[in-house]
């Protein structure tokens, strides 16, 4: 797996329906195991609000959770475009 540096992610709040597919790949693609909590991407989703999403500063940059968003919540954008 090809990791980047030059580029961060970018969420897009409106398209997230905090399906949780960005935690679960990014869990499983570095400790073997499905469970949001080993991810390096946070959701919150308070009560009757938009889910809400940070990506850690230990994110290993490999892209993997934009491509496996579905709902498109997610974009990679390079680091002069922030």
């Amino acid at each position: 797996m090809q990791m980047h540096s030059d580029f961060n992610i970018r969420f897009n709040p409106e398209n997230c329906t905090g399906c949780r597919i960005c935690q679960l790949i990014c869990s499983f693609t570095f400790t073997k195991q499905f469970n949001p909590d080993l991810s390096h991407i946070k959701i919150r989703t308070p009560y009757g609000h938009k889910p809400q999403l940070k990506v850690l500063d230990t994110c290993k940059k490999c892209g993997l959770c934009v491509e496996h968003c579905i709902y498109k919540a997610l974009e990679i954008v390079e680091e002069d475009d922030l």
